[in-house]
């Protein structure tokens, strides 16, 4: 393992534990009628201030991996897309405030999200369905990254943070700027951010040789210990905007460009096996180079009359990533997504009639898909969709009843090939404050999900499923010859959810427990036919089941010392195919822990102990995975110098240097999770 600075232990010894932050409510704009988490009857978590500067990570995944319900799926150390209830992929909608990521993330489990954690003001979770607001890709539920980057407000003076730190298992250093200042009615803000890593370094071998024999797949080769080769990483992003704003709204725009360059572990891609005249090179790395321009609209207007509030939101994204195969013969180009995508949302509230409120929303969607290139296996589509819904709330004494609809068509043209879906998706839930402090819910939720371009026409051969494999093109990040259905239904899923809330007070609790019921669950099921040695994967339906709880309690510990608080949490879902037997691939663990928390003056730190349960309910071509113990330590100090605010922070994470295999992950026998890592740095703000 690499050496980490020398101040860390003694931070991390002498310190005082870390206290919880006080117990703040935001208003939570995923929530439809921008209420407080506590207020609504989704199951919201807002991730955002210290707790978010702790948590921010490389990966969206890895960010929100400690929130309970949420679990990361990487794909080697480049990509850690987020796993909601045991769904991920295009099962859960990412936004960047408010509006779509609009990239390629869930085309493939190597793409990661055009995020980046670090330039978030705040995050919020909705756990569970939420296609009544965004659409029928939130059938799982939805991340939304807030910024700033287009201001609402106008600031009272120029403010800014300046951020480094340096992460010890991939020697990663992140640099990290943001400045909001106005002048007049006007507005403005600049962030930016840039990333450079080493090749991770992780606890054992990277391929498990064990497991993959015991599966029946092919071990590889060559095989590294203590590291994985081509890990290293490379990022960068920068952000401008501003807003004209007025006494009853405001409109401002922003530019954002993004790039990223990560690689793929071995095992991860197919590898092109070096020619003849190339002997002696060995095979070549594949690395993903990407690179976003975003354009954001976005305005509000306080209305007079029976209609209170308008918000609207438009955006505009050129995203393109090549996969480059490099050797040392030279780098060659061999593939070519790209995705021009736009969507635009108007959402309007209506002032209270009576015991009602509510809102009226009209989202709009195109996106122009192509890959072009050895692993073009989709072909070139023109996605477009529109939707309406409605939300409504009554309130009467302690009860608080919400009710929703939404109506979607999306239409996918591949050439003269035209598929149009028609999706409803319909909730009503009841809020009951049985005390000042607690409330008790109950959700019933029906939702739709339209199947996508690569689960209906990878393969496909004139809009018809193929009928020729040999000229079938592999999909090298699944090792798979995938083969759509052009025939695929819609998803239709149940969901039931109850669940018990003490959000006020010194002590807090939550309580989540649901039942999702999905027909013709989409999911890619190896044929058992090869052709040139590669497995033929066909996307078909069965109906499927997901159970689960969600726990957390945070409790003072006076009787100890009067600064000191605890925090118990746990996880857990259970998915299996109700057609016939066997489970769903890649669901997560149960998960249990808890941690100490303790604040003293200008000290914080915390301990935080994680066991993630042996996943031994596995789906057919999967392995068990052993479970583990992860220990992470965290602490900072902040001292103020001339009204500029410094913290010096410091935060360990597997501490125990376990070797770690998720269940979420697709590489789980070819990358595991980094080893002991020691992240430190020092933050200005003013």
């Amino acid at each position: 393992m690499k050496v980490f600075p020398a101040w860390v232990i003694p931070a991390l010894v002498l310190s005082p534990a870390w206290a919880a932050d006080q117990h703040i409510e935001e208003i939570v704009v995923s929530a439809p009628l921008g209420k407080a988490a506590s207020d609504t009857a989704l199951p919201i978590a807002v991730l955002s201030g210290e707790a978010l500067r702790q948590e921010a990570a490389a990966s969206l995944g890895e960010t929100l991996s400690n929130e309970i319900g949420v679990h990361s799926a990487s794909f080697g150390s480049g990509v850690g897309n987020p796993v909601i209830r045991g769904q991920g992929g295009n099962r859960v909608r990412v936004l960047q405030d408010g509006v779509g990521t609009l990239d390629a993330a869930d085309i493939s489990p190597d793409h990661s999200y055009a995020t980046e954690a670090l330039l978030a003001e705040r995050i919020e979770i909705i756990r569970g369905p939420a296609t009544l607001l965004y659409g029928n890709g939130a059938i799982g539920g939805v991340i939304n990254v807030v910024d700033n980057r287009i201001p609402e407000k106008l600031p009272e003076a120029v403010s800014g943070a300046v951020e480094a730190r340096h992460a010890t298992a991939n020697d990663q250093n992140s640099s990290v700027f943001r400045f909001d200042g106005g002048v007049g009615q006007f507005a403005w803000h600049l962030d930016g951010l840039y990333r450079e890593s080493n090749n991770l370094d992780i606890a054992g071998s990277a391929i498990d040789t064990k497991a993959l024999a015991a599966a029946g797949e092919e071990v590889p080769d060559h095989n590294t210990r203590g590291y994985i080769g081509n890990s290293d990483k490379r990022a960068d992003a920068w952000t401008a905007g501003g807003s004209w704003i007025g006494q009853r709204g405001f409109i401002g725009l922003s530019v954002n460009q993004s790039n990223s360059n990560y690689g793929l572990p071995p095992g991860a891609h197919e590898e092109h096996e070096a020619t003849p005249s190339d002997e002696g090179h060995g095979e070549a790395d594949i690395r993903l180079d990407m690179e976003q321009e975003r354009i954001d609209l976005k305005a509000g207007l306080e209305l007079e009359g029976l209609l209170q509030e308008l918000d609207f939101r438009l955006s505009h994204n050129d995203y393109q990533h090549r996969e480059l195969e490099e050797s040392e013969e030279g780098t060659e180009v061999g593939t070519v997504f790209k995705n021009k995508a736009s969507e635009g949302r108007l959402v309007v509230r209506h002032r209270p009639v009576g015991n009602w409120q509510g809102a009226i929303g009209l989202q709009l969607g195109d996106r122009e898909f192509s890959a072009v290139g050895e692993e073009a296996f989709i072909p070139p589509a023109d996605i477009s969709s529109g939707a309406l819904f409605l939300v409504e709330e009554l309130s009467i004494n302690r009860w608080t009843y919400e009710f929703g609809l939404r109506a979607e068509q999306q239409r996918i043209d591949i050439g003269d090939c035209k598929r149009e879906h028609d999706t409803v998706s319909a909730s009503a839930s009841a809020l009951w404050d049985f005390r000042d402090d607690s409330s008790a819910l109950l959700a019933l939720n029906r939702s739709e999900r339209a199947p996508t371009v690569e689960e209906l026409y990878s393969n496909s051969q004139n809009c018809n499923k193929t009928s020729d494999l040999n000229t079938a093109v592999e999909h090298a990040a699944t090792a798979r010859i995938e083969v759509g259905n052009p025939d695929l239904d819609k998803e239709l899923s149940h969901n039931l959810e109850i669940g018990l809330r003490k959000t006020l007070g010194t002590v807090t609790a939550e309580l989540s427990l649901y039942h999702n019921e999905i027909q013709n669950y989409t999911y890619l099921q190896d044929s058992g036919v090869e052709v040139d040695e590669v497995q033929v994967a066909n996307f078909q339906q069965r109906n499927a089941a997901f159970t689960g709880y969600e726990f957390q309690v945070g409790l003072p510990l006076n009787l100890v010392h009067r600064n000191l608080s605890a925090e118990l949490f746990s996880d857990y879902v259970r998915a299996r195919f109700t057609e016939g037997n066997g489970y769903v691939p890649r669901i997560p663990a149960q998960r249990y822990g808890t941690a100490l928390h303790y604040h003293a003056g200008k000290w914080s730190t915390h301990v935080r102990v994680s066991q993630v349960r042996e996943q031994d309910k596995f789906a057919d071509g999967e392995s068990a995975t052993d479970g583990y113990t992860l220990v992470e330590l965290a602490g900072d100090y902040h001292l103020t110098l001339n009204n500029v605010e410094m913290t010096l922070f410091v935060k360990a994470r597997n501490v125990l240097d376990e070797e770690i295999r998720s269940h979420t992950s697709l590489l789980k026998n070819y990358a595991p999770e980094a080893g002991r890592n020691i992240e430190s740095g020092i933050r200005l703000s003013f």
